[in-house]
């Protein structure tokens, strides 16, 4: 097998970390040009006839809930016989679904911040920036989701060594 390959946890975990930053960043990137070119920001609660005020909150709440029981329904679906290497995987896609969904919903909040130039939209959109960067991909992360026997723990311990 070539070396580009090779699927080693060590290439996994870089694939899944450089994914969350590509999504960390550019919502981060897209608020902030958001806020630089925002005139006459509003503060405090919005105001009028909007779905709006119920809508994000909502979506915003959808998404966490929602991410976070995808995520867990997912790993719970593992069985604990597979190897490593569909553990691994799996966890992977699991990872790059999640990050969409909350991913979604930032953009989301993050447009009608846009919009209506409330800064309660924009609060929205960073407590749910703020928690994707929490779900930051590590070793120690994927173990405990993970839950892994001590030989798949051992197997680990070698990165380079092919899944």
């Amino acid at each position: 097998m070539s070396n580009a390959k090779t699927l080693t946890f060590k290439r996994i975990l870089f694939s899944l970390s450089i994914t969350h930053s590509a999504v960390t960043a550019g919502i981060l990137l897209f608020i902030l040009f958001i806020f630089i070119t925002t005139n006459d920001l509003i503060l405090g609660f919005p105001t009028g006839n909007t779905a709006f005020v119920y809508l994000v909150p909502l979506i915003a709440m959808i998404a966490y809930f929602g991410s976070n029981y995808y995520f867990q329904k997912k790993l719970a679906q593992i069985p604990k016989n597979n190897s490593l290497r569909k553990k691994v995987v799996h966890y992977q896609q699991t990872c790059m679904v999640r990050f969409a969904i909350l991913d979604m919903a930032t953009f989301f909040s993050a447009i009608v911040f846009m919009l209506r130039s409330n800064v309660f939209y924009l609060v929205i959109s960073l407590l749910l920036l703020l928690y994707l960067i929490k779900l930051r991909p590590t070793k120690v992360r994927l173990i405990e989701d993970l839950a892994l026997s001590k030989e798949d723990k051992l197997q680990l311990e070698n990165e380079d060594r092919p899944l």
